[in-house]
């Protein structure tokens, strides 16, 4: 999931049609097409409605007892990562190629696994779990489980690696997923209670307690994320500053080992000896491939190097489907596309400026030329897919706040000169520019900062200029909000509407706007405090409203869905609607 003094147009097209990461931000506007999680057993049916999706589980896994008769006796992976990690430290990583390598390394408490009834939470380094009555208090016990190097899994490397990640001094920009939910982690994440406050807890070697502030709906899907991995003090010390920096910086107690890290080139994984679960596990190596360029991924996936990804030009995916090589996938995600403004600068403090922006957008257009044709225009911020109470969210709140917005103001460019009245700024919209932020120096990512450059120009006379950045200065600038405008995609991390909107609070900084609402911050508090779903709907149904149609805080474009080519070889892809595309359990028959 984020950031901040530019325009930076960026990331949804990447991650959108190919195959990349977690809630988090992810840095690719353009293809994209592996993310997904769901959430606890009760959740199962949450994805009965994905005939789509299910359909192509049950190809993936038909036949499986005869395949793995046949299993080629080279057993590997390629794949494709849009671009550089910025980090795979468990505490600082906030982007899908970041999450991807660690749904490969680490297990959490649980996993996410699928069945022909959708995703589920399964048990990983905890064998079992306890819940109260009231459900504030959960307890885990572990499973007998070594690391890589041998170290034996432990209940204080849970406590440790969570009170790392709330830790201030940290600087953890995902701590806020925890702040409403963990007993005090909220005082002990801004200075104000200490560590021993924190409601986890290692009662002994293979136990770990959880305090919750209160009942919550989502906290089981939050077991298998990073922010709730184990971590080594020993190593964290040992390396300091620059730990998740290097491959050999981890140690592992996921499926896999990271054996060789090639920056900007390729991460190399190896099947890890001492993993608990290692009989499941039949691939050797997973080689994840660091393609930025388009035409170089989509003529790697030709030549047969990488064994899926995605694929959005029409030459392209007429190339692939008629080698009658790939199998195709496309389904609905929960992630959606956004542009997001620095409310620190003159113009974007402007409520109406920046709704001008929102409403100067063509999401059709967009769609079909950038996209082509593939996603969903956004007129509304929780996508299809995310449900609440056991009902889809879009579907129950009936709203779309942008188009209101739309209705409401046809002429963008009187709406901008309003604004810059309003602000005491020239009324002329030839004298206002601003400065796009671009995560990446592809051809595919000039096509979409000049896509942008071009409308804001024709429908609002606004002069536009673009500062090109590859993905972690990118991030990094965002994060400390060193941008105007910036475009990127957030990956929901679990099956509810919070996980959309928790993210603009004021205090989570993931998407750091500079926008602080009281009202908006009191809802999402509020929600978080029952277990009424029906209330919980009400709450933010009223929350997606401030954000889009009272305060214009961001600009949704697209809502994803994946479109991905996959060697008819592979089986066993874990694609799970809610998490990392997975190929832990994957293997191949007839290479």
């Amino acid at each position: 999931m984020k950031k901040k003094k530019l325009l930076a147009m960026l990331l949804a097209t990447t991650m959108i049609f190919g195959g990349i990461f977690t809630s988090c931000k992810n840095n690719n506007e353009k293809e994209n097409g592996e993310n997904t999680n769901v959430s606890s057993t009760k959740k199962e049916d949450t994805n009965k409605k994905d005939n789509n999706k299910k359909e192509n589980t049950k190809k993936e896994n038909t036949k499986k007892n005869d395949d793995e008769e046949k299993l080629d006796k080279d057993q590997y992976m390629n794949i494709f990562l849009t671009s550089e990690p910025s980090t795979i430290d468990p505490a600082l990583a906030t982007d899908a190629n970041s999450g991807q390598i660690l749904v490969h390394i680490m297990d959490g408490l649980t996993r996410v696994e699928q069945d022909e009834n959708g995703d589920k939470i399964v048990p990983a380094l905890a064998k079992r779990w306890d819940v109260s009555e009231d459900g504030l208090t959960w307890v885990f016990h572990l499973r007998d489980a070594v690391w890589s190097d041998g170290v034996p899994v432990v209940a204080e490397q849970f406590e440790y690696g969570i009170k790392r990640l709330l830790d201030p001094e940290t600087g953890s920009r995902y701590a806020w997923i925890l702040t409403n939910v963990i007993l005090n982690a909220d005082k002990y994440n801004a200075g104000e209670a200490t560590a021993d406050e924190v409601g986890v807890k290692a009662i002994d070697e293979k136990t770990v307690e959880f305090t919750l502030a209160s009942p919550i709906a989502y906290f089981l899907d939050l077991t298998y994320f990073s922010v709730m991995l184990p971590q080594r003090k020993d190593l964290v010390e040992k390396f300091g500053d620059s730990f998740g920096s290097e491959a050999n910086q981890l140690a592992s107690t996921g499926a896999f080992t990271l054996e060789k890290w090639e920056h900007d080139s390729e991460l190399v994984f190896k099947k890890n000896p001492k993993y608990w679960n290692k009989e499941e596990i039949k691939l050797e190596t997973i080689t994840m491939l660091i393609v930025n360029d388009e035409s170089a991924r989509m003529n790697t996936m030709l030549s047969g190097d990488v064994d899926l990804g995605a694929a959005s030009h029409p030459d392209y995916r007429k190339m692939f489907e008629e080698s009658g090589d790939f199998n195709y996938s496309s389904n609905v995600k929960p992630r959606a596309v956004y542009e997001m403004y620095n409310q620190n600068n003159k113009y974007l403090k402007n409520e109406k400026i920046r709704k001008a922006l929102i409403t100067a957008l063509d999401r059709e257009a967009l769609n079909n030329v950038l996209y082509r044709g593939i996603q969903e225009p956004a007129y509304s911020w929780v996508p299809p897919t995310v449900q609440i109470g056991g009902e889809d969210f879009r579907t129950k709140a009936n709203s779309t706040p942008v188009e209101r917005l739309i209705e409401e103001y046809p002429d963008p460019k009187k709406l901008l000169i309003e604004g810059l009245r309003e602000i005491g700024e020239s009324e002329d919209p030839a004298d206002m520019t601003v400065t796009i932020l671009q995560s990446g120096t592809s051809a595919r990512d000039k096509e979409f900062a000049e896509f942008e450059m071009e409308y804001l120009k024709n429908k609002l006379g606004i002069n536009v200029k673009v500062d090109y950045y590859e993905w972690a200065i990118f991030s990094k600038m965002v994060d400390e909000g060193n941008y105007e405008i910036a475009s990127q995609m957030w990956i929901g991390d679990y099956n509810d509407p919070n996980t959309f909107l928790e993210m603009f609070i004021s205090t989570a900084g993931i998407s750091p706007t500079g926008w602080v609402n009281e009202e908006y911050d009191n809802l999402i508090a509020e929600a978080a405090q029952t277990m009424d779903q029906e209330k919980r709907f009400e709450i933010f149904k009223r929350a997606e409203e401030i954000l889009l149609y009272e305060d214009g805080v961001i600009s949704p474009w697209i809502f994803g869905k994946t479109s991905t080519y996959t060697r008819k070889y592979v089986r066993g892809i874990i694609r799970p609607l809610f998490g990392q595309l997975d190929v832990s359990r994957a293997y191949t028959v007839g290479r």
